[in-house]
């Protein structure tokens, strides 16, 4: 009987020890150096704070080195703004694009610039319809000749997106 529950507490601490491990894995990863990264985005909030990705507050040590999207509002809630920030950067994967600031003025204009400085223009009530064109296109024969060395694109006519280029 004492080996039957030895096996259970056995099989029950492995289970927790293996859990923790991979929870804590999950989170935090160690960069070339061997120090402590955490792999949770964040966010600088108009200049002013550091979010996390659920919205809270964050205090930073001078030692942090965070790569930080930018996030700038103009009267609309930050986690709306973030929750545009995650369905818009999933489609930008498609080509490797990632944002870099990610803007929104009061006439709901949502500006995107990419780690490369290009610009992605959106209209926030058109915002679905805007990125299913965005994703038909990347995933076109032809968006990587449009691409090439493009500055601007901007979604906000229905149904269409306009390319500008240097």
């Amino acid at each position: 009987m004492n080996i039957r529950l030895d096996i259970k507490l056995f099989f029950l601490f492995s289970f927790v020890s293996l859990s923790s491990y991979a929870l804590a894995s999950s989170i935090i990863d160690l960069n070339s150096k061997g120090k402590a990264v955490k792999k949770i985005p964040h966010f600088h909030l108009n200049g002013a704070e550091v979010i996390s990705q659920n919205g809270g507050l964050i205090l930073l040590n001078d030692n942090d080195s965070l790569a930080l999207v930018n996030l700038s509002i103009e009267g609309k809630k930050h986690l709306g703004l973030m929750d545009n920030y995650y369905e818009i950067q999933e489609v930008l994967l498609l080509k490797d694009l990632h944002i870099k600031k990610l803007e929104y003025k009061k006439f709901g204009q949502i500006k995107i610039q990419t780690s490369n400085n290009e610009f992605i223009k959106f209209q926030d009530f058109q915002l679905s319809d805007q990125l299913r064109t965005l994703k038909l296109f990347f995933k076109s024969k032809d968006s990587k000749k449009f691409l090439k060395k493009f500055k601007t694109i901007d979604l906000r006519h229905k149904n269409k997106l306009a390319i500008g280029y240097y």
